[in-house]
């Protein structure tokens, strides 16, 4: 059985996706497997939010948020 995506799974995300970025806006993610700095949004919508490190191409849900200092 093929799951299929419709647009309000795209607006959810991208609202989502913005409430984080402000939230996240006093904290660094950090890479649970390097320690990079180096990380982006991998996916989204109904697997939930995954990231990847661009340095060691670590994909995954846990990822560590630190406060700026």
């Amino acid at each position: 059985m093929k799951e299929t995506v419709d647009s309000d799974d795209f607006i959810e995300l991208e609202k989502t996706m913005e409430a984080q970025s402000h939230s996240r806006a006093s904290t660094i993610l950090t890479c649970p497997v390097c320690g990079s700095t180096n990380i982006t949004y991998y996916m989204g919508l109904k697997t939930g939010v995954q990231y990847q490190c661009k340095d060691c191409d670590y994909v995954g849900t846990f990822i560590i948020e630190q406060d700026k200092e």
